[in-house]
């Protein structure tokens, strides 16, 4: 049942020959290989300086790719422009990162809200959504964001990522600045984005809790898979 709601919902990810450097250095991520199916929860772990942010930047389209290819169902991120790459993001990705990116004098409506002001003239027609999100996340929604807990403002960025329904969820250390409590909250949402909604989670993070629910683990060293499970 989840295997058929992920193959509708999100694209297919396949990594070639990929190899990421920087100036005068050696390469910070090279992946000959790696085949992802849609849906499901991907953790990437790794020591500090292993790589796993370079390559979560890379699979959605932040950073360039410099040699290889990043192929969701059909589309190679190598191949487009960064304008492109803006273009597929806005379709196909949300975003959760350990610094919120939200606007504190705003509220939690607004701040999910914020993302489509710049796409449309209205956001008028995902309030509802953005309503129900916060609801179900528990979430008030008319306070100032900044008199929320750490844990309430990463679910208003949780919410915000899934305003427009999007098949894959990047997620930089969604949990490293949260509490045990809050963390764990947060990382049961990503489990249950990915195995009851069908959505591709793809995360880098160092939290046990969060490693522990994923459906697969992608173990990173300098810069290259040393272990997939």
């Amino acid at each position: 049942m989840i295997a058929d709601k992920a193959a509708e919902r999100g694209p297919v990810l396949t990594v070639r020959d990929l190899s990421h450097g920087f100036k005068g250095g050696a390469a910070v991520v090279a992946i000959p290989h790696l085949a992802l199916p849609a849906g499901g929860l991907t953790v990437l772990t790794g020591a500090s300086g292993s790589g796993k942010t370079t390559l979560l930047y890379l699979l959605a389209g932040l950073m360039p790719v410099q040699l290889g290819a990043i192929d969701w169902a059909g589309t190679d991120l190598a191949q487009l422009s960064e304008r492109r790459r803006d273009r597929w993001r806005r379709a196909h990705a949300g975003f959760l990162f350990q610094d919120f990116h939200l606007l504190p004098e705003l509220s939690p409506l607004d701040n999910v809200l914020l993302p489509v002001w710049f796409t449309a003239f209205s956001a008028r027609n995902h309030r509802p959504r953005a309503e129900a999100l916060l609801a179900d996340f528990g979430v008030p929604l008319r306070k100032r964001t900044a008199d929320l807990s750490r844990g309430e403002q990463q679910r208003t960025a949780l919410a915000r990522a899934l305003l427009t329904e999007p098949a894959v969820i990047f997620a930089d250390e969604p949990t490293a600045s949260l509490d045990a409590a809050a963390g764990q909250v947060v990382a049961q949402s990503l489990r249950d984005l990915a195995r009851g909604e069908g959505r591709m989670v793809i995360a880098a993070s160092h939290d046990p809790a969060l490693v522990a629910l994923a459906d697969r683990r992608l173990h990173l060293e300098h810069g290259k898979l040393a272990q997939c499970g």
